[in-house]
């Protein structure tokens, strides 16, 4: 038996998708319901904002914003202000270089407070920008590292086992991703040139490292842009730090703009969500269960109708914990922009609605979206760029949040030190009868960072969690027993 769904234009050929691929591979599905969010509040920037990244860079425990202004050729930083208009303190700029597109705030020098590492464009390199350990939440004077080409996209994490993340910039017209490997006796400073790996792909525009073949090395997955197709590369065990040959997959459109990596279908595996650009749909290309680290065929969305899905985010939006896709949606003429949901399914996971639920954004160009708990509910929120307008915004969940509206069954459960450093603390009284206690530590985007298992929590009541290598931000721990369960948020610097 066949299902026949048909997008609302007819430009678009119609995608045929078989009943077992919806219903057992993680398809998309009809009736999800989204969560809402508050109108956009407005943030001015710079000239031409692309890129946003949330983290806390002062140490408030409240999550900030950077953005990149292209035009500009600057970042913009806004703090966490909750009396302040928009929740948010005005812009502080700072220089950074050539049109910087991309950008990510990730602790590279191990001192507790998140850096910038911006993507060049037209600079040929990434730059650096360090926290200030004397005024958490100013930064240093920008350094600039050569990567051999002017990337678009990049992504920060350990790719050589050191503790130490590492740069991975991908070059926009030849598509080869430039490593830069973070200094092992001096932290935060990277290589004169880049180590380049060919990806396959001519101008390409999204990078996302994570362990796809759960062999306990970061790998690295692209969007081979004109090639229509995603890349991944798997990180040598032998030789850490350096990548085999790119094996591509369709991404099911003829010109990706962006993906995320994550785990939608709670297999343990991480999967591959894909922005098509012009195409207007979300890809979701599920981690193989018999042989991790390859892909099955992609599953496409009519995400946004006529208008095209530029960026995208993963993460746990109505406290499901499953991974929900968040897009950055916009069309060209007229100028209109939207964000676009795709609440994932409870009963089936790595299944989403057919079409995204769609939010204003407050602006004509959606570019890139990030997510955070900007506002300290416990809700993850919107922040997102409007590149015609010049500004930033921000959308606050009002959603109904699952954990919060279901109460039978839970217990109080109390992390300490938190915020934590080193290491936190769990204490399991409210489990000392139960068995079969799962623990996880979830991150921003909805990944499981560390999970555990117990068998007998009475005969250890308190549990000890290491967390020195987790990069700074919120979390949520969650801990689950037959018939109780308990959340709780976590801080660590």
């Amino acid at each position: 038996m066949m299902l026949q769904f048909s997008t609302p234009f007819a430009s678009k050929q119609a995608l045929r998708l078989s009943l077992a691929t919806l219903l057992l591979s993680g398809g998309l599905l009809a009736g999800a319901r989204a969560q809402s969010f508050a109108p956009p509040r407005l943030l001015a920037v710079q000239a031409s904002p692309q890129g946003v990244a949330v983290a806390d860079l002062n140490g408030d425990a409240r999550p900030d914003l950077v953005v990149s202004c292209s035009y500009a050729n600057t970042v913009n930083v806004l703090l966490n202000q909750p009396g302040a208009a928009g929740g948010f303190a005005p812009a502080v700029s700072y220089p950074i270089g050539a049109y910087p597109l991309r950008v990510v705030a990730a602790d590279v020098n191990g001192d507790g407070y998140p850096d910038m590492v911006a993507a060049l464009q037209q600079g040929g390199g990434v730059a650096v920008m360090l926290n200030s350990t004397l005024r958490p939440g100013t930064f240093l004077p920008a350094e600039f590292y050569s990567t051999l080409g002017d990337p678009r996209s990049l992504a920060v994490g350990d790719v050589n086992g050191d503790g130490h993340p590492d740069i991975v910039a991908l070059d926009t017209e030849q598509g080869e991703a430039a490593v830069l490997l973070n200094s092992a006796t001096a932290p935060g400073t990277f290589p004169a040139r880049a180590t380049v790996f060919a990806t396959g792909g001519r101008n390409a525009v999204g990078v996302a490292l994570a362990d796809v073949n759960a062999d306990g090395w970061a790998d690295l997955v692209v969007c081979g842009g004109g090639s229509g197709r995603i890349g991944v590369l798997l990180n040598r065990a032998s030789t850490p730090g350096t990548f085999g040959p790119v094996v591509t997959y369709s991404s099911g459109a003829s010109y990706p703009q962006d993906l995320a990596v994550g785990d939608v279908n709670a297999d343990g595996r991480p999967d591959i969500v894909v922005a098509t650009g012009n195409d207007g749909r979300v890809a979701v290309l599920l981690n193989a269960a018999g042989t991790p680290g390859t892909f099955a065929p992609p599953v496409l969305s009519a995400a946004a109708g006529r208008r095209g899905v530029y960026s995208v985010e993963l993460g746990d939006i109505n406290g499901d914990k499953l991974p929900d896709i968040v897009t950055g949606n916009r069309e060209f003429l007229p100028a209109d922009s939207r964000v676009g949901v795709l609440v994932n399914s409870a009963t089936t996971p790595g299944s989403f609605p057919l079409t995204a639920t769609e939010f204003d954004s407050g602006g004509g160009s959606t570019h890139d979206v990030a997510l955070g708990d900007l506002n300290g509910d416990g809700r993850l929120d919107v922040a997102l760029v409007d590149y015609i307008g010049g500004k930033a915004a921000v959308l606050l969940n009002t959603g109904t949040f699952l954990s919060a509206a279901t109460a039978a069954g839970t217990a109080r459960v109390r992390p300490y030190p938190n915020p934590a450093r080193e290491y936190l603390t769990l204490e399991l009284a409210a489990f000392s009868a139960a068995r079969n206690v799962q623990v996880e530590l979830v991150n921003a985007l909805g990944q499981v960072v560390r999970r555990l298992q117990l068998d007998r929590p009475a005969a250890a009541p308190d549990l000890r969690i290491d967390t020195a290598a987790l990069p700074a931000g919120v979390y949520t721990l969650h801990v689950r027993g037959l018939s109780v369960r308990a959340s709780a948020r976590v801080v660590i610097e």
